[in-house]
């Protein structure tokens, strides 16, 4: 299919589309969407995926069937679209529709960025550099005995907690006698069998050493790529995309939120709290999230650069794994959110051999 599209290029690397899809795309797109909901409701006297179409109307309502035939129009489309005119766009698309009816084109409206023209530095002698940069010290690859009876202590006030709990059920909150250490569960082969089937206390200290020594690595590792990012944005000139950074800012924020209301609380309660508003946080995140969009243009760069893809097999399977725990997430975001993810843990890969 051809496609009707208009471009205009903005300033910072970013272009707008005006796209026109025929008719007959948004009438299809409106069957897929009738369909998918006569399959998934129940109504009494019909049989799922046999619901006549008025039926499904009167249920859902037109509204709601037309904005999820734009969706199904959209992922089938917009992907074609770029493709079409050579696009090589990076981050989230903003789209907004601009006419919508039925027996007649569907037009819409899509702004976005793209790959800013950077010349890449030497990024091999960069990332090497910076991993020599980073000095460790023994202890900084190995457990000492404090550190694994800090742990273990640790893990024996956790189980006194638990069981004081476990004795008085009537008590939701924390409001008890602090628990001495002195009062603690003996450091024995049973507590180990209890603290997670060890077959003694040795086993379990083995452990937790071990423990100790992974996050001290992954620590470590952490510490390597933070140079190697630090010194490719100190040496690499980038005109940045606004709408790419309002996006790292935007995903920041989300989950901020997500983090607030895991742990029980609302998230305008931890805005009070913290005397800020949602547009104060998001100038707090600016600085980190242009560093991160930074770093995004760069690798995608060098992925380019050194012909880095996705496996397609781990890609496929971890969308769908995206999709089965976010139902609603729109399956082009999600593709563009797991294909990044997998790249860059190839470039980071590739910088960190170096």
């Amino acid at each position: 299919m051809q496609y009707n599209i208009k471009i205009k290029k903005l300033p910072k690397s970013e272009v707008e589309i005006e796209a026109t899809i025929p008719a007959e795309a948004l009438s299809q797109a409106r069957k897929k969407a009738v369909d998918m909901y006569s399959t998934s409701l129940e109504v009494d006297g019909f049989r799922k995926g046999h619901t006549p179409e008025n039926v499904v109307i009167d249920k859902v309502g037109e509204a709601q069937i037309l904005e999820e035939a734009i969706d199904i129009l959209l992922k089938e489309h917009f992907p074609a679209i770029i493709e079409q005119e050579k696009l090589d766009i990076i981050g989230r698309p903003k789209i907004s529709v601009t006419k919508i009816a039925l027996g007649n084109p569907f037009e819409f409206k899509a702004t976005f960025a793209l790959m800013p023209d950077i010349e890449l530095p030497d990024y091999r002698a960069i990332a090497k550099s910076s991993v020599a940069s980073v000095k460790l010290e023994k202890n900084d690859l190995e457990a000492t005995d404090k550190e694994v009876d800090d742990v273990l202590l640790q893990i024996r006030r956790n189980k006194a907690h638990f069981d004081w709990h476990e004795a008085n059920k009537d008590e939701k909150g924390h409001n008890h006698p602090d628990i001495k250490d002195g009062d603690l569960p003996e450091l024995n082969d049973e507590f180990a069998q209890m603290a997670g089937n060890f077959k003694n206390l040795d086993e379990l200290k083995e452990k937790v050493k071990q423990n100790v020594i992974n996050e001290k690595k992954a620590r470590n590792t952490e510490k390597k790529r933070a140079s190697i990012m630090d010194a490719l944005l100190k040496n690499t000139k980038i005109d940045m995309p606004d709408i790419l950074v309002e996006s790292e800012i935007e995903k920041s924020l989300a989950q901020m939120k997500d983090d607030v209301e895991r742990m029980g609380a609302k998230f305008a309660d931890y805005l009070e709290q913290a005397k800020k508003t949602e547009e104060d946080l998001k100038k707090d995140l600016r600085e980190s999230s242009e560093k991160k969009a930074g770093i995004q243009i760069i690798f995608n760069k060098i992925a380019e650069t050194e012909k880095i893809e996705p496996n397609k097999e781990i890609l496929e399977n971890e969308v769908k794994e995206v999709l089965k725990h976010y139902p609603q997430a729109n399956e082009v975001n999600a593709r563009v959110y797991v294909s990044t993810i997998l790249v860059n843990a190839e470039v980071l890969k590739l910088l960190e051999k170096e």
